[in-house]
């Protein structure tokens, strides 16, 4: 999966930059009602679910390990619908989204950082587990809106910085297995 993910690394790094925008926006501007923040959030799920719909062509086409990705441009779809379509209920439950959406990250990351037995897995255990923790401190903690955003920006952040140094290093490990591919191909022609 590592191999077919690494030749596509640039559909993270849209990702993450969209998460980063995200962010920036909540962080810079505290007092914005919520439901606007939704709608930005909506916008931004349906551009994140086009980069995963985008990633499972082609790990289609690749015969790559698609269905993962596919799961996650559903989860993608689903938010940016409420987030759009539905903003007064969204605005509602933002918190419980947040924090909903948070701990499936988190899981979903420390999963991969137990699967991982490079140098990034500390990382990635690190990671999930503070986004477990920041799911349930959103969801048990009822703040007012002006921390929220502040809070739901700053996770969002840390969050884009953590899939942007994924991203590097799928782009170092697709190089590094390029290399030994070419290696590969001159020993054969060299026979």
């Amino acid at each position: 999966m590592i191999h077919s993910l690494s030749k596509y690394w640039w559909t993270l790094a849209i990702r993450s930059l969209f998460l980063l925008v995200f962010g920036v926006i909540a962080v810079t501007a505290p007092n914005m009602p919520t439901e606007t923040l939704v709608f930005y959030l909506g916008f931004f799920s349906l551009a994140m679910m086009a980069m995963f719909a985008l990633l499972v062509v082609n790990l289609l086409k690749a015969k790559g390990k698609w269905m993962p990705f596919f799961f996650l441009s559903i989860v993608d779809a689903v938010l940016a619908y409420y987030c759009l379509l539905e903003t007064a209920l969204a605005a509602k439950v933002f918190l419980t989204i947040i924090a909903f959406w948070a701990l499936f990250m988190g899981g979903g990351i420390m999963l991969i950082g137990l699967k991982n037995r490079g140098t990034g897995r500390a990382l990635m255990l690190i990671n999930g587990l503070l986004s477990i923790v920041f799911g349930f401190f959103v969801f048990y903690n009822p703040l007012n809106s002006t921390s929220v955003n502040f809070m739901v920006g700053f996770y969002t952040i840390l969050l884009s910085l953590f899939l942007m140094y994924l991203t590097y290093r799928l782009l170092k490990w697709g190089k590094k297995e390029k290399g030994h591919v070419d290696e590969v191909e001159m020993v054969q022609a060299n026979k």
